[in-house]
């Protein structure tokens, strides 16, 4: 992440997605600290956020649009592990752990990151160490979302992946609206998500636009039938 700005960020209090952020979830005076120690990364689209084998150097919260952690096989091909929305936590396994990455991330589109440095969270950490069982709670969920992704590529459809992919990439501004919305995402990038190929991708966003499910636009994709969607996805979707 060379290239990116980095500065001081002194208040999170003006975000619109800090309620749903992790930090919100820290104690007040954590909360000051955390706010004082960190810093932001502004990035473009596409840009390195980290790449696999490298040492991680601390932990990463989106603060405004998207990071993506992916892994590329020996063919080239690209399979998305987990798509990082405002206020998610990631970096964290493989900084905990102590191993070097085992994937890639990179921005979806214009983001911002919040960066907490090895040092500044060892010394947060030091300062705060309720702060761990935040920590805890949060990589048990990581498993347990793992181990609903490895049933869900065993024995789920593949409507079922598409449908699931669809309501994970919901916009957070649109998700409670009467018509929720998904913006930036591709079809290629969904094939990536669900492991299936472009053209089962395509045939089934087709045919859920048929059924009235979606309606695709330019730069959106809109859900028209919340429910039935939900239905499709299955008992994971909603985790």
């Amino acid at each position: 992440m060379e290239n990116t700005t980095k500065k001081p960020v002194a208040d999170c209090s003006g975000c619109g997605f800090l309620t749903i952020c992790f930090a919100d979830k820290l104690e007040p005076e954590a909360k000051k600290l955390w706010d004082a120690i960190k810093t932001v990364r502004q990035l473009k689209d596409g840009e390195e956020i980290y790449g696999e084998s490298q040492k991680p150097s601390g932990i990463f919260v989106v603060c405004k649009g998207r990071a993506k952690v992916f892994s590329i096989d020996a063919r080239g091909q690209q399979m998305i592990s987990w798509i990082r929305h405002p206020g998610e936590l990631f970096g964290h396994i493989a900084f905990f752990s102590g191993n070097h990455y085992s994937c890639n991330a990179r921005s979806m589109g214009d983001t911002t990151l919040s960066f907490l440095s090895e040092k500044a969270l060892d010394n947060f950490l030091s300062a705060n160490p309720k702060t761990y069982k935040l920590f805890l709670r949060k990589l048990a969920e990581e498993t347990h979302n793992l181990q609903a992704k490895l049933s869900d590529a065993a024995y789920q459809p593949a409507k079922g992946k598409v449908a699931k992919a669809l309501l994970k990439a919901v916009s957070f501004k649109s998700k409670d609206t009467s018509v929720p919305a998904i913006y930036g995402l591709k079809r290629t990038e969904i094939a990536e998500i669900t492991g299936l190929a472009l053209e089962t991708v395509v045939r089934i966003l087709a045919e859920f636009e048929k059924k009235h499910l979606i309606q695709r636009e330019s730069k959106a994709i809109k859900i028209l039938d919340h429910a039935g969607l939900l239905k499709i996805a299955g008992p994971h979707a909603r985790k």
